[in-house]
């Protein structure tokens, strides 16, 4: 059995879900492949162009993307035009004072009331900058293809970005594979923890992003990409 639990951050409300061992879903509520659960808004209508929004298809300052042999590499800066994080500025991640943790079934075991506050307080830890790899126990469900991929991003360190195609050969595939890649990419059911918001195009440009491309763009700042505002 599925557990949920609801807890309102700046980025927007998130859901978790737990099978009551393991984290198997973080999601934006409105997001298209949040779960439908009584109580919860629609997911919000798709735009045709999954750039389109805040920073959508335009280079960001200090970001190059590497290729790589196998090996997700770690990318260097470089000042090659574009727009930097200063041009527009997303809100702060963080979890607000005072926000509890919204249980959405009677009768939530103790072991995945544990697992959600322990999420919740590792959020809370990457939103302020004191932690930068998650250790909650994590069941990713989905084809082995999606696992391997999934399993890729991964190995994305904090503050890095890579390209879809560096993805793609760290999940052992090869050039033909970058379409489906980016597909199981999009379909990484554990937002943040699972960093899909480090993959950029190879031009370093934002690009399609399930929980929006203001949040992808709110958590590369705060993980240091251009000279943050936020000071982490």
């Amino acid at each position: 059995m599925a557990y949920h639990a609801q807890l309102a951050t700046s980025l927007g409300t998130m859901l978790f879900r737990s099978d009551g061992e393991h984290l198997t879903g973080l999601f934006f509520i409105g997001q298209k492949d949040c779960p439908k659960l009584p109580g919860l808004p629609a997911a919000r209508p798709e735009r045709r162009d999954p750039t389109a929004g805040l920073m959508g298809g335009r280079p960001i300052k200090n970001i190059r993307i590497g290729s790589s042999q196998g090996e997700l590499p770690l990318c260097d800066a470089e000042s090659n035009g574009g727009v930097s994080f200063q041009d527009s500025i997303p809100p702060k991640p963080s979890i607000p004072p005072g926000s509890e943790l919204l249980l959405m079934q009677d009768g939530t075991p103790s072991s995945a009331l544990d697992l959600f506050r322990a999420s919740a307080a590792e959020l809370a830890e990457y939103f302020s900058g004191e932690r930068q790899v998650f250790s909650l126990p994590l069941k990713l469900e989905g084809s082995g293809f999606q696992k391997e991929v999934w399993d890729a991003l991964l190995a994305i360190p904090y503050g890095h970005c890579v390209s879809y195609k560096d993805v793609t050969l760290s999940a052992g595939k090869t050039a033909q594979h970058v379409r489906a890649v980016g597909s199981a990419v999009g379909r990484n059911p554990v937002s943040i923890i699972v960093p899909c918001h480090r993959v950029l195009s190879s031009a370093g440009t934002l690009n399609g992003y399930t929980g929006g491309l203001d949040r992808k763009y709110a958590l590369l700042q705060l993980e240091g990409w251009g000279q943050t505002p936020y000071g982490v």
